[in-house]
């Protein structure tokens, strides 16, 4: 079987999608991945389409020889995929699945644009899928595969999640059968493309570093209202939802990437909360690192996984910069987050502890959640309290709050009728389109991490609030945001230091 498989995100690590990828090679089938960054990144830009016809016309020929064509959807680039499912199905008669987060929350949505949808983790559902295909036998009762056939709507149950994760190769990276969309028309990706587009990663970005992103294992060990991670740990009752690669099987693929990519500055570990591990497998894992490995790297943290003892083995093994989710300082919200045992106790205390190894690794970044709907001015008061208090230097990553299908947030919005329109409320809406506002005003002023905490509490002041979050004065800082954006860098090295 030939299959092609798509990827329509700003970033091309996709783990999932190479993984898969791999995972079907090693089944003796043949994949083609092609990578379609989207042209505006997270931004939404309403009623226009993400690509260029003419661009998309350049797949078509990558697609022309393959058995099944294969979408990666998440809900922000829901309407990216629409374009190219309609593109394919214009030119070509193939069968189409769409897999990824969306088509898991909202098979029956993903159904009217897609011959079938994968839900949940997909390796197996979709190599079971290409085997009969393959042997030309039924399909239609593959566990994880939902399809229309006659009419109606074939709901498979989902697959198990899989335990034994070192059974499963390495991502993808084999450039040979790779394609991108760069500079508006599709090229075969090179050793070249592939190190360009990591240093454009997010984190890379920042970092001016070109860095490794890869995955220790599955699962979330929170469960967070805004997070799709609650939600899926309910698709699987009884079943161990977290899971950890072995040290082993983890930094070998490391040792890969340093044979085959050695352009790579660092590792991006992005599992939602890395230091989740015990202290021994974190400590087996640093052994093996710096014995092994050696690049400096980056993961994310909770308040509640970070301890001395971890932040000590990790630091002496190259951990360089952490990533840690606050979301916000109100109580209130917390709870409403079901973040209720992130207190903000435990957060200073977290905090404190990164804050003694301000010598080894650059500040860490905090994140934060604006426009939730319900809260007060003085629960947003509270996060800018907070902040004040966090020791310096640190740096901030604000989002606002999007109700993505699947949270727990979403479906209480839902019920109670706060979402009437899914597409353009929730789909077409970026996390970094953010409410211009007084309050919205003083998290980006604190974004740095050099603003004074007296002089963060003196702005943050009862009155001045009175005074400047009214709706006569946000409309004119509506106004002034660009020529104050401009201003920013001006403001922080004269203020902020």
């Amino acid at each position: 079987m030939q299959i092609t498989l798509i990827s329509p995100y700003p970033d091309i690590t996709n783990f999932g999608l190479r993984t898969i990828s791999a995972y079907l090679k090693a089944s003796g089938h043949t994949t083609r991945l092609i990578f379609l960054p989207d042209p505006y990144g997270d931004d939404v830009v309403p009623d226009v389409l993400r690509y260029d016809d003419r661009t998309l016309d350049g797949i078509i020929p990558l697609c022309a020889d393959s058995d099944l064509v294969g979408i990666s959807v998440m809900t922000n680039y829901f309407e990216g995929a629409i374009q190219i499912t309609q593109k394919i199905k214009s030119r070509l008669n193939k069968r189409i699945i769409w897999g990824g987060i969306h088509p898991t929350v909202c098979p029956e949505e993903c159904l009217e644009h897609a011959d079938m949808v994968c839900i949940g983790e997909g390796e197996e559902s979709i190599r079971n899928l290409v085997e009969r295909m393959s042997d030309e036998r039924e399909y239609a009762a593959i566990k994880g595969i939902w399809l229309k056939k006659d009419g109606s709507i074939v709901r498979n149950p989902i697959e198990e999640l899989r335990q034994d994760l070192d059974g499963l190769p390495y991502p993808d990276y084999d450039t040979d059968h790779h394609y991108i969309m760069f500079e508006d028309r599709i090229e075969k990706m090179t050793v070249q493309h592939l190190e360009m587009l990591l240093r454009r990663g997010t984190v890379s970005h920042y970092l001016n570093m070109t860095g490794y992103q890869t995955l220790a294992g599955r699962g979330c060990p929170h469960r967070c209202s805004y997070c799709c991670n609650h939600t899926l740990r309910n698709f699987y009752p009884g079943q161990r939802y977290v899971r950890w690669r072995s040290v082993k099987h983890f930094v070998g693929e490391l040792g890969w990437v340093r044979e085959h990519l050695p352009f790579v500055d660092y590792v991006w570990i992005s599992d939602d909360t890395f230091l989740g591990q015990s202290s021994k497998k974190i400590q087996e894992f640093c052994e093996q690192y710096k014995d092994k490995i050696g690049l400096p790297f980056f993961c994310l943290a909770s308040p509640l996984t970070i301890s001395e003892e971890k932040l000590d083995l990790l630091a002496d093994a190259g951990l360089f910069f952490v990533q840690m989710g606050i979301e916000s300082g109100s109580r209130k919200t917390q709870k409403r987050f079901d973040r209720a045992r992130m207190s903000n106790e435990r957060i200073l205390a977290a905090a404190a502890m990164l804050n003694k190894y301000k010598a080894k690794m650059i500040p860490p970044q905090y994140d934060f959640i604006v426009d939730v709907p319900g809260e007060t001015v003085e629960d947003k008061l509270e996060s800018i309290r907070l902040i004040a208090k966090l020791p310096r230097p640190y740096r901030l990553q604000i989002f606002s709050l999007v109700l993505f299908p699947g949270t727990t947030l979403y479906r209480i919005a839902k019920d109670n009728g706060f979402i009437l329109d899914d597409r353009n409320e929730i789909y077409n809406r970026s996390w970094n389109d953010r409410k211009i506002n007084y309050i919205n005003l003083l998290f980006l002023l604190a974004k740095s991490g050099r603003m004074p905490g007296w002089f963060l509490r003196r702005l943050a002041d009862r009155y001045l609030v009175k005074v400047f979050n009214t709706k006569l004065a946000n409309k004119l800082l509506v106004r002034l945001m660009p020529a104050f954006k401009k201003g920013l860098s001006v403001v922080k090295q004269h203020f902020c230091m």
